[in-house]
């Protein structure tokens, strides 16, 4: 009996110290200016600010929610001026470069109290001029949480 519980414990250990996250390698200055800008224009729709949002984002900016609806610009300064909830997390952060001037952000979130609640969300950032401006969003439920009820 000792030694399954010897051997439970090995393989727990090993079984933790695999599950460890890598040591992330640093960011480039592109990814630096693009999670920079993601930041602010979370932050900007975290604190109501919808003028912020609104030099944040392109004047041609589009948008797809969770239910498949196209929306513009002024929907979603609209949606700024309700902001996030309190409790809005981000995580799985990914930046895929497609040329020197666009990129697409992607992330996970979870927006406590909506639904649906866990989320994947892709933003395509373009350079316009020396500054990076949202274009495009699109909003997708997590499949496994779309009947997700609370």
């Amino acid at each position: 009996m000792k030694m399954i519980s010897l051997l439970c414990a090995v393989i727990a250990g090993v079984t933790l110290a695999f599950a460890q996250a890598p040591v992330s390698k640093p960011l480039s200055a592109f990814d630096q200016a693009l999670v920079s800008r993601e930041n602010g224009f979370l932050q900007a729709m975290q604190d109501k600010n919808a003028a912020s949002v609104s030099q944040i984002v392109s004047d041609d900016f589009e948008g797809i929610a969770t239910n498949g609806d196209f929306y513009e610009k002024e929907e979603l300064l609209s949606a700024a001026q309700e902001g996030l909830p309190k409790d809005f997390r981000i995580y799985d952060l990914r930046i895929m470069r497609l040329n020197a001037d666009c990129a697409v952000v992607t992330y996970n979130n979870i927006v406590p109290g909506a639904h649906p609640r866990y989320r994947h969300v892709s933003h395509t950032w373009t350079r316009e001029g020396n500054e990076w401006k949202l274009r495009f969003e699109q909003e997708t439920p997590n499949l496994w949480s779309a009947a997700d009820l609370d």
